[in-house]
């Protein structure tokens, strides 16, 4: 375990990696480090079928399922919660990255090259990041972790990724907010 931090991305508001980190400072993700931990039971890495919903049902508002194919060229979010739905303004359930980032290459490739160094690594990641304006629109400062699991192989088959923000910044600061339209699409409307 380390507690060395690597920045990336814009020098001004760069976000910064930790590999498998002692420890976090957010319930929520503390939560889940402990979770993935205790699921290890001496083997390298947790099965995808020790992550059991029921047992995280308080928390899965903050939580991204995501699924790793063997290529690992793209990979396709399985579960996004409300509360990251909230965050990026979309549901990208059941999308890949690039579906659920189309028009925001050098970032969808940024997302798929962190997904990669995780299954890499076979450890926690975490990631923290500054608030940010893009497009006018806030985004407030965020950490997160992404926690490998494997189908019982040495391999990574999904990624569980815990994502916490303060959300009242959130609805403080922009001027619309994410509903369901009357088909359960989210739909962007003002505040």
């Amino acid at each position: 375990m380390t507690d060395r931090f690597e920045s990336f991305g814009d020098a001004h508001r760069a976000a910064a990696a930790q590999k498998d980190p002692d420890r976090v400072d957010d319930p929520v993700l503390t939560f889940f480090l402990s979770y993935w931990r205790q699921k290890l039971r001496g083997r390298n890495l947790p099965s995808i079928t020790d992550f059991v919903p029921k047992e995280v049902r308080g928390n899965l508002r903050w939580v991204v399922l995501i699924d790793v194919p063997q290529n690992r060229a793209d990979f396709r979010y399985r579960l996004v919660g409300s509360s990251v739905c909230e965050y990026f303004l979309g549901d990208g359930t059941g999308k890949t990255v690039a579906e659920a980032f189309a028009g925001f290459g050098e970032l969808a490739a940024g997302i798929r090259a962190l997904y990669r160094r995780v299954c890499e690594l076979k450890c926690p990641i975490r990631v923290t990041a500054p608030t940010v304006v893009v497009n006018d629109v806030f985004f407030p400062a965020y950490d997160s972790l992404y926690l490998p699991y494997s189908s019982g192989s040495l391999d990574v088959a999904r990624i569980v990724n815990a994502f916490v923000f303060n959300q009242s910044k959130i609805r403080g600061m922009r001027p619309f907010i994410l509903s369901e339209s009357l088909m359960g699409t989210p739909t962007i409307r003002r505040a």
